[in-house]
């Protein structure tokens, strides 16, 4: 932000909070949470999180430089006074709550587009598709990575300047009141959900409380406001109708809808190739990432952008200069014909049953071996969720299956039950042994999926499968 942006007075009125300290024309160069990354003339904003409270590091930030903080208790041990720091200091009833009313503050300067993305599955790389789409004509401004919560949006929310057109904004929750309270603070103009699948169940309850917690993006547009929505989710379609703004449709169900598929996906080569219609035209994609999932992926980005306007001939283009998003179906390619398809960055019973189905049908007569790592957060069925996946995916025709952790024993027993050979099926104690039982099998022209929840930390497979093709020598790369 510049450092016109904010001073004092601004951030006491946007927190409501009650200067302590200091001198309210005072300028702030730019507003960090990160302790480490404050510099003379910023603004710290101590945020209190389960493992840690940036409380215990203001005197540190004062010590660099910084002129104001934000906080929710001031303490002794600064020893502002006796040391003659003048730094303002605002105190708030809770920082967090504070760091979202600064960016609902500052968001509300622009009178520009801003979409904002939820749903269960998708949720980043649909972000990244509509971003690389509305980047072909205007400046936009994004979620960095996956910083999608309470503390992420609202930070990227305060990166906006007068040169943005327009911004695109993930918002992911995982229990009751998030969403509303990131709506509040977001103020879409455009919102989307791509599906409502079970995920976060253990902190939001059944699918119909996924979709009232989550459905509170649509239902906070104001009447000129547009929802997106996935017509090919039978609970979205029935929340449209209870929506009192414009609604684009998109899907792949051959329904009569805004933005749709038109005839087969065919998968060549790392793209996924198909045509898309677009109100009255057609238009061939070339999608530079695998799956049924992306494509649907990609139907929600272009009904975004056809929303705002955009011809078919940018929303092409904007999709086939998409880059995959990194450990989502990730492709490395080990030599010999060998493929690894990284999908670790998370996992819930669709995501994972979506992957190895692209997998299969980009080579079907490859041999498959599929890496599966407990699903978290899943809830009272988290069990029955987890066998259900193994009886999909034992149907699929794969030929080894490695699962890792104690939920992924439903996975195992499911695959068996859904006609995988007990020969074929292995259940690991660690990371290590799971590379190990896949590079004990990892033939010419395999391909190889891993995947699971973020706390399984599966990219350790992955690095490990790497280093040890690397170690025994690949005999080059593809």
């Amino acid at each position: 932000m510049s450092s016109q942006a904010w001073n004092v007075a601004r951030i006491v009125e946007a927190t409501g909070g009650t200067l302590i300290q200091g001198d309210p024309s005072g300028q702030v160069r730019s507003i960090a949470t990160d302790s480490r990354k404050v510099g003379p003339g910023d603004c710290f904003l101590a945020l209190r999180g389960e493992r840690h409270d940036a409380h215990d590091f203001v005197s540190q930030t004062l010590a660099a430089g910084a002129r104001s903080v934000v906080v929710s208790e001031v303490r002794a041990a600064w020893g502002m006074k006796e040391s003659g720091i003048s730094a303002a200091i605002i105190q708030v009833e809770e920082t967090l709550h504070a760091l979202g009313e600064l960016a609902r503050f500052h968001r509300r300067r622009f009178d520009i587009p801003v979409v904002g993305i939820g749903g269960s599955n998708g949720k980043t790389s649909t972000k990244e598709m509509v971003a690389s789409i509305l980047s072909r004509t205007r400046r936009v401004l994004k979620n960095p990575g996956n910083l999608n919560n309470l503390v992420g949006a609202p930070l990227t929310l305060l990166e906006l300047t007068e040169d943005h057109q327009a911004a695109v904004i993930e918002m992911g929750i995982n229990v009751p009141g998030e969403m509303a309270r990131l709506s509040a603070i977001v103020g879409p103009t455009v919102g989307l959900l791509t599906n409502i699948h079970p995920a976060h169940l253990e902190g939001l309850g059944s699918l119909d409380d996924v979709l009232a917690e989550k459905g509170k993006l649509l239902q906070s547009l104001g009447p000129d406001g547009v929802a997106v929505v996935n017509w090919d989710d039978p609970r979205l379609r029935g929340l449209a109708k209870r929506l009192g703004c414009r609604v684009i449709r998109f899907g792949t169900g051959g329904e009569p809808v805004e933005v749709r598929l038109m005839g087969r996906v065919s998968m060549e080569d790392g793209l996924s190739v198909f045509e898309m219609g677009l109100g009255s035209e057609g238009v061939a994609i070339r999608l530079p990432v695998l799956g049924m999932h992306q494509v649907q992926n990609a139907l929600a980005a272009a009904a975004v952008a056809w929303a705002l306007g955009d011809p078919p001939p940018v929303i092409a283009a904007g999709l086939e200069s998409h880059r995959p998003v990194r450990q989502r179906m990730e492709l490395h390619r080990l030599g010999r014909g060998r493929v690894l398809v990284d999908d670790t960055y998370n996992a819930n019973p669709r995501s994972m049953i979506s992957a190895v189905q692209t997998a299969r049908e980009a080579a079907p007569g490859a041999r498959l071996i599929v890496v599966l790592g407990d699903m978290r957060e899943l809830g009272p069925e988290s069990r029955a969720l987890h066998r259900e996946v193994g009886l999909r995916i034992g149907a699929m025709g794969i030929q080894r299956l490695v699962t890792l952790g104690d939920l992924s024993t439903e996975i195992d027993a499911g695959a068996r039950e859904g006609g995988l050979a007990p020969s074929r099926c292995a259940h690991a104690g660690s990371h290590e042994e799971a590379v190990e039982r896949v590079t004990d099998s990892l033939v010419d022209g395999a391909w190889v999926v891993v995947k699971g929840s973020r706390g399984m930390t599966m990219e350790k497979v992955v690095t490990g499968i790497l280093e040890s093709i690397a170690a025994q020598g690949a005999g080059g790369r593809d």
